[in-house]
């Protein structure tokens, strides 16, 4: 069986070249791949502008997040400070009604502060309820775009099942973010329980191949990456690496 390396992915399908018996008829899969090619441009895309959004709507949400909570840390340093203000206050008052007469001014000014006091923190309490609204109305929108997604894919499902059992295909997503793993059947006449792995790293501008089967040579790899990278054709790299693992495993034969 293969070695694999590791990766991240993004779109599909390749056919297997299926060399027919000089005594049976040639079959016409023109239309089948155009309808695959069709398939993987739009799945592409959705691949693409899902990963934008996702890393869009991450980085926002994670930038808004640390600026609310920087804001409520600061909001609760400034209610404790209001805190020990209003008690300090309070042993001052207790103290001036002991002293004479004539400190009953500055008594009034130092009422006149616990009131602003009050207002303040009266103030603060309501700027946070507010933020922690804010916070639970962007959580449970975050909630609603995971379900749409989520519909989005049982909604693939199907046609990701039909893709399968046509072209020997079968993709799914790798334990590192960002990364698509490919799986190959229907590669090897001779031993048709043969399969072998590919994974597509999709993550940044340029494509990577971090793991890959052992029946591909690293030359092999790089010049269809190399392809990939000037095309932007997944669909194209695709069937070329299924077709140089079929190439790779005849030579074996």
């Amino acid at each position: 069986m293969a070695s694999e390396h590791d990766a991240d992915a993004m779109d599909v399908s390749a056919e297997a070249p299926v060399v027919p018996p000089a005594s049976t008829t040639v079959l016409d899969f023109s239309d089948l791949d155009a309808s695959i090619q069709s398939f993987t441009r739009r799945f592409d895309h959705y691949v693409q502008t899902t990963i934008a959004s996702c890393d869009e709507a991450r980085l926002a949400a994670d930038a808004q997040r640390t600026e609310i909570q920087e804001r409520v840390r600061a909001l609760e340093r400034e209610r404790e400070d209001t805190k020990h203000a209003q008690k300090e206050l309070w042993e001052n008052v207790a103290s001036e009604r002991d002293a004479d007469a004539k400190l009953r001014a500055s008594v009034q000014n130092l009422m006149a502060q616990r009131e602003a006091l009050v207002q303040r923190t009266a103030g603060i309490r309501k700027e946070v309820s507010e933020i922690r609204a804010q916070m639970e109305a962007r959580k449970q929108h975050k909630q609603m775009q995971v379900q749409r997604l989520r519909e989005q894919v049982r909604r693939n499902a199907p046609e990701l099942a039909q893709l399968e059992r046509l072209t020997g295909c079968t993709i799914s997503p790798s334990v590192r973010a960002g990364t698509i793993d490919f799986a190959f059947s229907l590669i090897s006449r001779d031993n048709p329980a043969r399969s072998a792995t590919l994974s597509l790293d999709v993550s940044k501008t340029q494509y990577k191949v971090p793991t890959y089967d052992s029946i591909l040579s690293a030359a092999t790899v790089k010049a269809l990456l190399q392809e990939l990278e000037r095309t932007g054709d997944v669909y194209t790299f695709l069937k070329r690496a299924r077709s140089a693992m079929v190439d790779s495993l005849a030579r074996e034969n």
